[in-house]
């Protein structure tokens, strides 16, 4: 009994430290020493039964170390979910990924590699835990390395010794930065959306180490989770975009559908101003109202008409180019379009939204701007009829006034004080004016514009157009009319400028001076100018006060001889004589002038002071007379001496 109460002891004490492992869940290395312990006993079945129960104890701990490493796998992917659902940013979405995928599995880095479909490679999209810059910037063929290799097959792969695994296909660049960051041993998993390898997830060591399926389990269950958060990730963003594409579709459509109630308004109030004939600034001001922005009504000069809208005109305002049609953008926040009435052209309209950046007009805005221009041209054009009546109406008197009978004076009277529309007892201004290169109509038009804006009127006469102007300075408007003119019709104008008539009996005597002021321009080859009678220098006084026998022996006696030389040897010399004043009677000058050796204009010179029997046009007096004589010469040749001096009386 003693030696089996010796044997019951010692069980007792195996079972008691059997136990006390368990509880104390000591590692396997204690079982180990225990059933050793055990083993040493003599041989009995009791031992035999102590051996098993130790055997079996280790085999529980293991079951309980491994549930435990599961509850605490599971705990971390849990963890890792709800982490990673809480992520919206890609990058945050990645980095998150391998940062948790290092912190399970106790590796020294960790990759996270996506494929590029264009490419058809796989690029390196985060890592942590490198020591190199070289293995972030890797890409690899489909099948080449551990990475390539996932991809391509959508299959998990691991491998203890990266460098001598002979199933792998290495691509040398990769091989190279995989060594220079230490790299020994991999593990790696597919990152899959569906039936899609999309990447790859994989860990590393710089140590030979063998990865177990439980490991593998695990990088895979945090891939999986990985692969679903990316995915919505995508999904997420891709949403987003879309609803800000909504938003801003409604936007717009909300920014058309007011352009379109301002259109239908617009509509509503141009009608009326059509109907009612309202002046082009009320016009302007509706317009600016209805767009909110400040509106002008330019001219064809470029003058502008009206404006309104409350904001400042830019410096230049732009104009429609040649053939525009349509309201178009000129520049950043200024639009502009012609009003047009067929070809004929009444300016045009300029909107400006706004410094840039400012806001585009909308397609319906664009159209009520466009339709604003049309009703414009319209008011222009009915304004430009009555005008043109009234004008036509005391054109008429003018025209009877300006005829070569004298008018009945008492009838011309009555006719007058009938019409209301004009006051010859106030001081007026008569002009001329003629322009090569466009039709007196449309040169008529730009001078009834100009003279309703004076208060006067314009009309045409012996196929020329007539402007009478109340309270206007002659030389002021001798200046000023070829340019405003010229610049309504686009070509120079001429304009022949005498005043200040008092009476209509005086109109007809500055309208005769105004006409021969026009002919001596032209005659003198100076279109494009205005001028008086003063304006025209000697020339003008001499026309004034000679008869035309005087001129005929000026020139009798000082061109007339050339003439005829110069006829009956075939001679230059009045050429020459005229080069020879041009150039401020400088022979070389003159030579270069007419292209001829100098020698040859000192020939000529001596050869007219031989014609003539004298040499007085060396002398100031006789140079005077001389280029006078020239000037006449050259106008005598397109104009009628009478038609050059003043009427008897006048």
């Amino acid at each position: 009994m003693a030696e089996r109460g010796g044997s019951d002891g010692a069980a007792e004490e195996v079972v008691a430290r059997l136990l006390h492992l368990l509880a104390t869940e000591a590692p396997g290395e204690a079982f180990d020493r225990l059933a050793e312990a055990v083993e040493s006993g003599p041989p009995t079945a009791e031992r035999d039964e102590l051996l098993v129960a130790v055997g079996r104890a280790g085999r529980v701990r293991e079951l309980l170390d491994h549930r435990k490493r599961r509850e605490k796998e599971t705990h971390a992917l849990f963890e890792t979910a709800r982490d990673l659902a809480s992520l919206r940013d890609v990058d945050e979405v990645l980095e998150a990924i391998v940062r948790r995928a290092r912190q399970l599995l106790g590796t020294d880095a960790t990759y996270l590699a996506l494929r590029d479909p264009g490419a058809g490679d796989v690029y390196m999209r985060t890592t942590l835990g490198t020591v190199t810059r070289a293995i972030e910037s890797v890409r690899q063929p489909l099948g080449s390395g551990v990475g390539g290799r996932i991809i391509a097959t959508g299959e998990p792969f691991a491998t203890a010794d990266y460098v001598n695994d002979p199933r792998l296909q290495r691509d040398r660049a990769v091989t190279d930065a995989v060594v220079e960051d230490g790299i020994v041993s991999m593990v790696g998993v597919p990152l899959r959306i569906g039936d899609q390898v999309m990447g790859a997830l994989f860990v590393a060591n710089r140590y030979e180490r063998a990865f177990d399926r439980s490991e593998v389990a695990l990088l895979s269950s945090l891939a999986d989770h990985a692969s679903v958060v990316i995915e919505n990730s995508r999904l997420f963003e891709h949403a987003e975009t879309t609803a800000q594409r909504l938003r801003d579709a409604n936007e717009v459509l909300a920014h058309q559908g007011r352009a379109l109630e301002r259109a239908g308004a617009a509509h509503e109030q141009l009608m009326p101003l059509a109907l009612r004939r309202a002046d082009v600034g009320e016009l302007v001001e509706t317009v600016a109202g209805m767009l909110g922005a400040v509106v002008a009504a330019v001219g064809v000069d470029g003058r502008v008409l009206a404006s309104a809208g409350g904001g400042p005109l830019p410096g230049d305002l732009p104009a429609p180019g040649p053939g525009a049609v349509g309201a178009h953008e000129a520049r950043p926040g200024t639009w502009t379009v012609p009003v047009r009435a067929g070809t004929e052209s009444f300016g045009h309209l300029v909107l400006v939204t706004g410094e840039p950046p400012a806001p585009r007009l909308a397609g319906p805005d664009v159209r009520t701007l466009e339709r604003a221009a049309q009703t414009a041209a319209l008011l222009l054009l009915m304004d430009r009829q009555v005008s043109m009546a009234e004008q036509q109406v005391r054109g008429e008197l003018v025209d009877d006034l300006l005829a070569d009978r004298e008018p009945d004076w008492r009838a011309f009277e009555r006719r007058v004080r009938r019409s209301g529309g004009i006051d010859l007892r106030t001081p007026h201004t008569v002009a001329v004016v003629a322009a090569d290169g466009v039709g007196r109509r449309a040169l008529l038009h730009a001078a009834a514009e100009l003279a309703a804006r004076h208060g006067g009127l314009a009309t045409e006469h012996a196929a020329r157009v007539v402007l009478l102007l109340p309270d206007t300075d002659p030389a002021e408007l001798a200046r000023q009319l070829p340019g405003e003119l010229g610049r309504s019709t686009g070509v120079p104008v001429t304009a022949g400028v005498a005043g200040v008539a008092r009476s209509a009996r005086e109109v007809r005597d500055r309208h005769r001076e105004a006409q021969r002021c026009l002919r001596l321009l032209l005659a003198l080859g100076r279109a494009g100018e205005g001028a008086g009678t003063e304006d025209l220098g000697v020339l003008g006084l001499v026309l004034d006060g000679t008869s035309p026998k005087q001129l005929r022996m000026l020139l009798a006696e000082s061109v007339a001889p050339l003439e005829r030389y110069d006829e009956e040897h075939r001679t230059l010399l009045l050429p020459t004589l005229e080069g020879w004043f041009a150039t401020g009677q400088n022979p070389r000058a003159a030579a270069r002038l007419l292209q001829v050796h100098p020698n040859t204009v000192y020939q000529r010179l001596e050869r007219i002071d031989s014609v003539l029997g004298h040499r007085r046009r060396r002398e100031p007096d006789g140079a005077l007379t001389m280029h006078v004589a020239l000037q006449l010469r050259r106008v005598l040749d397109q104009v009628p001496v009478e038609e050059l001096l003043p009427a008897p009386g006048g």
